[in-house]
């Protein structure tokens, strides 16, 4: 099998589609197609840099604006700000495939930086996210605190683990 990055657009796209199709996305290779996919539509944003930011920041237990991730990706807030909801889109699929939280529940609107609160709109997308991936919702504001706790406590387990594997 080739590499994600050697698929055209259009291969990589009919190649999620069909592993979605087949309900194939447990397979080990799904999630860097995702990733892959993710960083070619970005417009700017850089899949992996919003890894390591919303890593960095779960690991100080707080939350991060949109415009955060797209400052560190080197990206301006006014070209990508309509990509950046199809791209915490691929990472929240992309750490639900890995087994980890959703990790876009920390990131939000400036405004709610320190409260982690999500306007209206963003939070139905949120849930309708982890709606399609099999969660099952009752209570929104709820399940968006359970899920930014899971973020937080996942990154102190994997910078525990990243650690030791270094050391090792």
């Amino acid at each position: 099998m080739k590499k994600a990055d050697d698929y055209t657009d259009e291969e990589l796209n009919n190649l999620i589609a069909n592993y979605r199709r087949l309900e194939k996305t447990g397979d080990p290779v799904f999630p860097g197609l995702l990733e892959e996919w993710s960083r070619r539509k970005g417009r700017g944003l850089d899949f992996d840099t919003t890894m390591r930011t919303v890593l960095a920041a779960a690991k100080d237990r707080r939350f991060l604006s949109y415009k955060e991730l797209a400052d560190k990706s080197g990206a301006d807030w006014s070209s990508v700000h309509y990509a950046m909801t199809t791209h915490l889109g691929d990472l929240v699929e992309y750490a639900h495939r890995r087994g980890w939280p959703l990790l876009s529940a920390i990131v939000v609107n400036q405004k709610h930086r320190d409260t982690g609160e999500m306007e209206p709109q963003t939070l139905k997308g949120f849930v309708a996210a982890a709606q399609a991936l099999g969660y099952s919702v009752t209570d929104e504001k709820a399940f968006l605190k359970e899920q930014q706790g899971r973020v937080f406590e996942w990154a102190e387990t994997f910078a525990s683990e990243r650690s030791q594997s270094d050391d090792g």
